[in-house]
């Protein structure tokens, strides 16, 4: 194994603690009930995540589509999605880290290995999340990230996952890729021709479940599968 590449939403960063922010924001400058706001950033998290899996939309406007259904949902200007989640980005918490994530990516980079972020884009750019990333010291064991509006593709689609092997001149039986949701990430790295690694906080331990894929409960057990394939010379 020569790379190793991480999703970053709910495997390196908590989701709910950056949508919370940002229903805050939003609700503050739509001047509008923080529950309704929640519910409308939620239908519109499962309207783009549904279209994603079925591999609808403009790639080129992953970012872009994303806003403007969320402007439109609450019938404003798509300028005040973009003001609510730059002000988000700059008041949530490190809160937003999960457990074990700095650890995991510490531990993958003192082994050696290549590793990477990979990540889709909702709402805000990847810009932001690779600030996030930076402010609260994730970026420190990166070599490089890969987020959706900037490789002009999406996960589960292929190129998401070889875009960063042509970076670094690695073949796909050489890296793994982990993350939380299993159509996006492990399905998606499976097509891609990488080792796929599945988080599932209901899972007991690490179990393969796949001839090229692994079920763990938490990102840190990353390692525990780094050793597993280095006992079986992956």
């Amino acid at each position: 194994m020569k790379l190793v590449s991480f999703d970053v939403w709910n495997t390196l960063l908590d989701i709910n603690a950056m949508l919370d922010a940002l229903a805050v924001e939003l609700s503050k400058l739509m001047g509008a009930c923080i529950v309704d706001v929640v519910e409308g950033m939620m239908l519109a998290r499962g309207m783009i995540k549904g279209m994603r899996a079925r591999e609808e939309g403009n790639p080129h406007r992953a970012l872009e589509d994303s806003q403007e259904l969320l402007a439109g949902l609450f019938e404003i200007d798509v300028e005040l999605v973009k003001r609510a989640t730059a002000r988000a980005v700059l008041k949530v918490g490190d809160e937003i880290v999960l457990p074990g994530a700095k650890k995991a990516l510490k531990r993958v980079k003192e082994k050696g290995l290549t590793v990477t972020v990979t990540g889709n884009v909702m709402f805000w750019p990847g810009s932001y999340t690779r600030l996030l990333l930076e402010r609260f010291g994730l970026m420190d064991y990166v070599d490089k990230t890969f987020f959706a509006d900037e490789v002009k593709a999406f996960k589960p689609m292929p190129e998401m996952f070889r875009k960063p092997l042509r970076a670094f001149k690695v073949e796909p039986e050489e890296a793994v890729h982990i993350g939380d949701t299993k159509a996006e990430d492990f399905e998606g790295a499976l097509r891609a021709g990488l080792w796929a690694v599945w988080i599932n906080p209901e899972a007991e331990g690490v179990r393969r479940i796949h001839e090229r894929g692994f079920e763990v409960p938490s990102v840190e057990r990353i390692l525990d599968v780094l050793e597993l394939a280095k006992g079986n010379n992956i």
